[in-house]
């Protein structure tokens, strides 16, 4: 390979930035409560999982904060947990559920959160 080739190569990989990922601190479930406005235990109704994101339809069983019970809420997530996201597909027919409101009775979740408070 040419010294010209080389140099174009090295110029190449340097546009390349770090590659992204989702690193989650551990914490207690009582500070991961507090850190977002909206957490709810939900009974998973429906999942609808396109390319990596996802809207899981739940009903509130319990209650904690931002929702009321028996209310039905759109949880809108990613699956896959280098972008930050949490696969409901994985979690068990109800879940503690923590985030930000997203509007229109949708919340939007992060991995790290989900973790803290199920875990």
């Amino acid at each position: 390979m040419s010294a010209r080739w080389v140099g174009v190569a090295v110029a190449m990989l340097g546009l390349v930035g770090p590659a992204a990922a989702c690193k989650c601190g551990v914490s207690s479930r009582e500070q991961a409560m507090s850190n977002v406005p909206v957490v709810f235990e939900g009974r998973v109704v429906k999942i609808d999982t396109r390319g990596g994101s996802q809207v899981t339809t739940m009903t509130v069983v319990r209650p904690i904060k931002g929702v009321s019970g028996g209310e039905t809420v759109r949880v809108r997530s990613h699956t896959q947990s280098a972008s930050c996201g949490y696969d409901f597909r994985q979690a068990g027919s109800t879940v503690l559920v923590g985030g930000q409101s997203a509007g229109r009775g949708a919340v939007s979740v992060r991995r790290c959160t989900m973790y803290n408070l199920n875990d």
